[in-house]
C-alpha cells in the first residue's frame, strides 16, 4: 500500500500546475523586508538577527551548513500533526510529502513543495492540498521555511523539546510558527536518494552526519483532518 500511496501522491504533484516562481540563487528573499524570522528555543521567543553570512567565513562552518542542506534536499514522506494556534490549539493528523530543492548543489537555500493528503480505507488519496515554500539554513544550523501564503516557521537545531533530527534516512521534529501561533510535528522517511549525487569531493559525506537532537517527543492529533492553510 505504501508504494501505491506514493504513486498517488506523485500523480497529484504532476496534476497541479507549478504556481510559485523559484528564487534565483542571487535573490536573497530573506533580505527583502529585513529580519522577518522569529526564532524559538524552548524557553521563549527571541528575535533572530543572524543574517545569512556564510561563504568566505569559517570553512568548517560553511562545510557543515552545505552538508546539512544536502542532507535536507530530496523527497520526504510521512505523518504530520498540525496545531492551529488560532483555533484553540486544535490538532489534526494527516500525511505529508515534502520535497526540498537546493538552488544549486552547494546552496544552503532553495524552494520546495509540500503535499498534504488523507487516505481512505482502501489506501487511496481522498483529499489533498499543495503548498509551495522557500527555505534556507541560518549560520547556526536552524532551518527556516516560508510558505507562499506568508506563514513562516523555524526548525530549531538546538531546542531540547521542540527541535528536529535530520540524517540521511529520517527527518522528524517540530516546525514552530514565527509570525503565527501554529506548531507542526512531522515524522518523515526519505523517499528518494537523488540528493546523494549532489555531493562534491570538497564536502564531507552525509552518511555519518546527524543534525539536531535525537530526543524528539512525538505529538499526535485527536482527529484525522486536512487543515487548509
Amino acid at each position: 500500500m505504501k508504494r501505491f500511496t506514493k504513486f498517488m501522491v506523485m500523480a497529484a504533484i504532476a496534476a497541479i500546475p507549478f504556481a510559485f516562481t523559484s528564487c534565483d540563487d542571487d535573490d536573497d528573499w530573506y533580505y527583502d523586508d529585513g529580519p522577518w524570522w522569529y526564532g524559538y528555543n524552548d524557553g521563549g521567543y527571541r528575535w533572530n538577527d543572524n543574517y545569512y553570512n556564510h561563504g568566505g567565513g569559517n570553512d568548517d562552518d560553511d562545510n557543515r551548513l552545505i552538508v546539512e542542506a544536502q542532507t535536507l534536499a530530496g523527497e520526504w514522506d510521512g505523518q504530520m500533526a498540525y496545531t492551529n494556534g488560532a483555533d484553540n490549539n486544535a490538532t489534526s493528523n494527516f500525511y505529508a510529502n515534502m520535497t526540498f530543492s537546493q538552488n544549486n548543489t552547494t546552496a544552503t537555500k532553495g524552494t520546495g513543495t509540500e503535499i498534504d493528503y488523507l487516505l481512505d480505507g482502501s489506501g487511496n488519496v481522498s483529499d489533498s492540498q499543495t503548498l509551495k515554500f522557500d527555505w534556507y539554513i541560518a549560520d547556526n544550523g536552524d532551518i527556516y521555511v516560508r510558505y507562499a501564503s506568508g506563514s513562516t516557521f523555524v526548525l530549531d537545531i538546538n531546542a531540547s523539546q521542540h527541535g528536529f533530527s535530520l540524517n540521511d534516512t529520517a527527518f522528524k521534529g517540530y516546525m514552530i510558527g514565527s509570525n503565527n501561533n501554529d506548531l507542526i510535528y512531522f515524522d518523515f522517511t526519505r523517499q528518494t536518494s537523488e540528493a546523494k549525487a549532489a555531493f562534491g569531493t570538497s564536502v564531507t559525506s552525509k552518511a555519518s552526519q546527524i543534525f539536531g537532537s535525537s530526543a524528539i517527543t512525538p505529538m499526535t492529533g485527536k482527529t484525522w483532518a486536512l487543515p487548509r492553510r
